[in-house]
């Protein structure tokens, strides 16, 4: 492990700067040391963007590379100042195959990941915005100091639940009004997750009444 942590060059990115496009995927594998960074896939015709993961320091990208060696059509920017640690894939690939404990450690941080994906799949094809909304919140408010959303402007909540702004900017003053969020410059700053946790009920159970009619 000494000989790894050597062999990694540290790396600073400003804020806002892309990190990593998708040839680049395949090319480095980086390890998030400080900030956070977002994964985002992007529609090149009308600049619609859909953020797949956000990350925080411990997270690596890009792991769909990583594991097959094909291009992700993927790009990775710096929400905050980032201090990322980066190999050549090549040689991440090495480390995998001479450390078991470290094969294991990617194994089930690929799993983390891909649970987070299929979850952001079944809620955008289940779940209405004001849902994905409270589900968001619910699942980083929920985890004190470590919450990613913080200071997140109002269209990055966007992305990150396939919306626009303005949207999520009508929930949030609805959540205001209710008690729910307590908002700061436009972002959410606190959240009363007992609120939230009963708005997430009861959207899930009214979501659920179409489906039982045409059950019927």
């Amino acid at each position: 492990m000494h000989s790894i942590v050597q062999s990694l060059t540290e790396e600073w990115h400003a804020r806002g700067k892309q990190i990593m496009g998708p040839a680049d995927s395949v090319a480095t594998f980086r390890l998030v040391l400080q900030g956070r960074v977002k994964v985002v896939r992007s529609n090149s015709h009308d600049g619609r963007e859909l953020t797949l993961w956000l990350l925080g320091p411990g997270d690596g990208f890009d792991i769909v590379s990583l594991l097959d060696g094909a291009p992700h059509a993927v790009t990775a920017w710096a929400v905050d100042e980032v201090r990322t640690l980066v190999a050549p894939m090549a040689l991440w690939r090495e480390w995998f195959e001479q450390s078991p404990a470290l094969r294991l450690a990617a194994h089930r941080y690929v799993a983390r990941k891909l649970r987070e994906i299929t979850d952001l799949a079944g809620e955008l094809a289940l779940y209405d915005t004001s849902a994905r909304l409270a589900h968001l919140l619910l699942r980083h408010f929920d985890v004190g100091e470590g919450n990613l959303l913080r200071d997140l402007p109002q269209r990055e909540l966007a992305s990150l639940i396939g919306s626009v702004r303005i949207v999520v900017s009508r929930l949030l003053s609805q959540m205001r009004r209710q008690g729910i969020v307590q908002l700061r410059g436009g972002a959410v700053h606190s959240v009363d997750l007992k609120r939230l946790l009963a708005k997430a009920d009861s959207e899930i159970a009214h979501a659920a009444i179409p489906r039982q009619k045409v059950a019927r």
